[in-house]
């Protein structure tokens, strides 16, 4: 036990250093100005309730909202298809060029989002996708085949290869095989990937940010902004509204954790 105690003071110190900030923003945005000058870490007096509508109503966060939600979904089901196939291509067939392929592929996984932004606001620009949720759609679709390929080549390729050739002899082809037989056995890995892309593009700030001038068309990170400009001098206000981002995406990551640490250590384990 107190070999171990070392190990159990730096866990608790990270549950800290990770909890106090969303502990802080939540009590803020229940407070009053007044309140929150008096002392961050009080309770407030009477939860003021009032600045969650603000900043749902004013600040047009039930907009930004839904926008956000189109486009997590939008890139979420492509992004899960195409790395099933993808992935189980590279871990089923050879063919020539194979290696080389993929390696180009994985570069997604070098290569920044920042790099490739401004090339992607000249690329909307010219298809004339520039403010609309398209412009968030597409491209976040095509910088998620990087990992999901990868993860999803490990998941299949872990698969044992006498599953698969009974089913040949079943007279199942490679379409039947991958959906019917291949997802299902790799479900733990779907749902790591699943619950991954769907954080990633909730909180995705840099690419709304540039492809998207219009706040009609904007996301929940990227709304925010445009609200503390707004509302600067109202912070319990600008609170509510990060409470509004974080708090979907942090229950989302409850419901499914117990999935996405499956998926991973099937993967550490195979691996």
């Amino acid at each position: 036990m107190l070999k171990r105690l070392p190990v159990y003071i730096l866990l608790l110190l990270g549950v800290v250093i990770a909890v106090v900030p969303f502990l802080i923003t939540i009590l803020a945005s229940l407070k009053t100005t007044v309140e929150l000058v008096q002392g961050v870490f009080l309770l407030p007096e009477e939860p003021q309730w009032e600045n969650y509508r603000r900043a749902w109503v004013d600040g047009n966060f039930a907009r930004f909202f839904v926008n956000s939600l189109v486009v997590a979904f939008g890139v979420l089901i492509p992004s899960i298809i195409f790395s099933c196939m993808a992935g189980y291509a590279f871990a089923r067939y050879r063919f020539r060029g194979q290696s080389a392929i993929f390696v180009y592929l994985l570069l997604g996984l070098v290569v920044p989002l920042q790099a490739l932004v401004i090339p992607l606001f000249y690329m909307m620009n010219e298809i004339g996708l520039l403010d609309s949720l398209w412009a968030l759609i597409l491209p976040q679709i095509a910088l998620s085949m990087s990992f999901g390929t990868l993860l999803m080549r490990e998941a299949f390729s872990s698969v044992p290869k006498e599953i698969v050739e009974a089913s040949v002899l079943d007279g199942a082809g490679s379409w039947r095989i991958l959906w019917e037989i291949m997802f299902p056995l790799a479900r733990p890995f779907v749902g790591t990937l699943s619950l991954m892309f769907f954080i990633w593009t909730w909180n995705e700030f840099l690419l709304p940010l540039v492809v998207n001038i219009d706040p009609a068309y904007q996301t929940l990170p990227v709304g925010l902004l445009y609200f503390q400009q707004r509302w600067t001098s109202d912070i319990p206000v600008i609170a509510a509204g990060a409470t509004i981002i974080f708090v979907p995406i942090t229950i989302v990551f409850l419901i499914f954790q117990r999935q996405m640490i499956e998926g991973l250590t099937q993967g550490a384990i195979k691996g």
